[in-house]
């Protein structure tokens, strides 16, 4: 990927508590845990750590509480490669999300508890007038995506859990981005289906193409008039945090498909790039160019 762009990343820093656990536990049970780990975490911070990794520059537009500081995090932001420049650290409690990583008919899953803290206060005044490759909301309202007038010559939107609290609203805010990334729980959320007919429902507006994210099934790209590229993920038979996953694969596709302009190479680096990511614990341990590639070379064949 050696044509440097420039990112924008719109959306949270988190302080993110991980428990691996046997199962989620029952009113009144205590089920122990097997492993835990803290770190930074936050989708749009994610995926500006990623795209850094990748060599391009990123900007992260997010309002944090004051904790960042204490925690190191605007530290590791800024070692990781990612400008400072927009992050408004206000006198408010930091955004902290449980993550429960546990098994669910033989697959990893996780389960999360959210608290907003100082993300909530993310508003659209706070998106600079800057000149970008590309500008991703990332677990942002809606209504920041609707209403932003950013100067960028692609839009991209991972709603993630307001697929669930606003279907409704980030269904109509999809038409004012290019690209946008969904889950396969998320399409059905927004769309009450999971189905090709329920995605190319969606392409509209602006929206040029719809991105599935399928987990270890790979991921499909659809179009007005169906499936346009789909690929088969790497089988990784013992994973150690899922979480952060989806940004990677975000942050791949966008560098690689504005740099190739191919659709089916963007997928296979993007899935690539969610397989290296559960390879590493941490929300934020994004991969690197390397570590794509291994799992690339390793698990990948033309398809």
């Amino acid at each position: 990927m050696r044509n440097r762009q420039t990112h924008m990343a719109i959306g949270n820093i988190n302080l993110d508590i991980t428990l691996k656990v046997p199962r989620i536990p029952a009113p009144e049970e205590n089920v122990r845990a097997e492993d835990l780990w803290i770190s930074l975490g936050g989708a749009a911070t994610n995926y500006a750590i990623a795209v850094s990794k990748l060599g391009h520059r990123a900007y992260l537009v997010a309002r944090a509480g004051s904790e960042v500081q204490r925690l190191g995090f605007l530290k590791k932001l800024a070692d990781e490669g990612v400008d400072l420049t927009y992050i408004d650290v206000v006198d408010e409690p930091v955004g902290v999300v449980v993550i429960l990583i546990h098994r669910e008919k033989g697959e990893w899953q996780r389960s999360m508890i959210t608290l907003r803290g100082a993300n909530e206060g993310l508003s659209v005044d706070m998106i600079p007038e800057l000149s970008c490759d590309v500008t991703h909301f990332s677990s942002v309202k809606p209504k920041i995506v609707v209403e932003a007038k950013p100067r960028s010559r692609v839009f991209s939107y991972d709603p993630g859990g307001e697929s669930f609290r606003a279907p409704l609203e980030v269904r109509k805010a999809l038409e004012h981005v290019d690209i946008a990334f969904l889950n396969e729980n998320e399409l059905k959320a927004i769309t009450k289906e999971n189905s090709i007919e329920s995605a190319t429902s969606l392409i509209g507006g602006k929206l040029k193409f719809l991105i599935v994210k399928r987990g270890s099934e790979g991921a499909v790209a659809f179009d007005s008039a169906g499936v346009i590229a789909e690929v088969r993920g790497p089988s990784i038979s013992s994973p150690l945090d899922v979480t952060g996953a989806g940004d990677a694969f975000d942050a791949a596709f966008n560098v690689s498909y504005l740099t190739t302009n191919d659709i089916h190479d963007a997928l296979r680096y993007a899935a690539a790039a969610g397989a290296a990511k559960v390879l590493k614990k941490g929300s934020s341990s994004m991969p690197t160019i390397d570590e794509i590639n291994k799992v690339l070379k390793s698990f990948f064949k033309k398809q």
